[in-house]
């Protein structure tokens, strides 16, 4: 049977309160990913994700692409939405479970250098960021990547549901692809006998172009006997 552990990234927006009461309705445990800047603009629906069970992690300050900024930049942004999380969890007065960190498009600073994406790794070994336990993920293309050995959460399928603009993608294909599979990383949601790290977005473009997208996506895989998952770290 296919399991998925599922991440949802870009929160929050307009669309996170209802993804988030979609999940609990269907007993779907996910990781939300927040912007830090976002996040100070409606603290309200992240405090709503906290106490309903969601684990919150840390998907930068402004979104930027890490190969583009310094390594103290790139600092600048995890410890500012680090800053952010921290009192959320306060204000809910829950415990945070686990420091978890997702780059913004999954840019890990190694078009900058090699060297420059060692540093940011090792930074975030170093100050408590939790690692996935990722031994029940088989896609080939999550190994090629090397993405096993680093700390910061990636994926290994997907669904690219925020390709549904004018002039890229349809919603169809989107769907169509959810039963083709992730040819890169060799992945298939719904019928791999193994576990996939699936991303998805919160998105009110998308939700703009594809009403009920979410629902749309996550019900194809419920309807296909995708279990979900809770994920482990170490």
């Amino acid at each position: 049977m296919s399991k998925v552990i599922l991440t949802v990234d870009d929160n929050p927006q307009k669309i996170t309160r209802s993804v988030v009461d979609y999940l609990v309705e269907n007993k779907i445990p996910a990781v939300l990913f927040i912007v830090g800047e976002d996040a100070e603009k409606d603290r309200e629906s992240v405090l709503y994700a906290i106490r309903k069970g969601f684990i919150i992690g840390n998907h930068s300050y402004s979104h930027p692409r890490f190969s583009e900024l310094t390594f103290e930049e790139c600092v600048q942004e995890i410890e500012k939405t680090e800053t952010v999380i921290e009192s959320l969890y306060e204000e809910a007065g829950i415990e945070r479970p686990v420091k978890l960190f997702r780059f913004p498009y999954i840019d890990k600073g190694e078009s900058r250098s090699e060297e420059h994406k060692k540093r940011i790794q090792e930074y975030l070994r170093t100050h408590g960021f939790g690692k996935l336990n990722d031994s029940e993920i088989k896609a080939p293309g999550y190994y090629r990547n090397g993405w096993n050995k680093d700390v910061d959460l990636t994926f290994s399928f997907d669904c690219i549901e925020y390709l549904v603009r004018p002039g890229k993608k349809k919603f169809s294909e989107i769907m169509e692809r959810l039963h083709t599979g992730h040819p890169e990383m060799e992945s298939n949601v719904l019928t791999d006998e193994s576990t996939n790290l699936v991303l998805i977005h919160s998105h009110d473009k998308t939700e703009a172009m594809e009403k009920d997208y979410f629902k749309k996506i996550v019900g194809e895989m419920i309807k296909s006997g995708v279990e979900f998952v809770e994920p482990l770290f170490t």
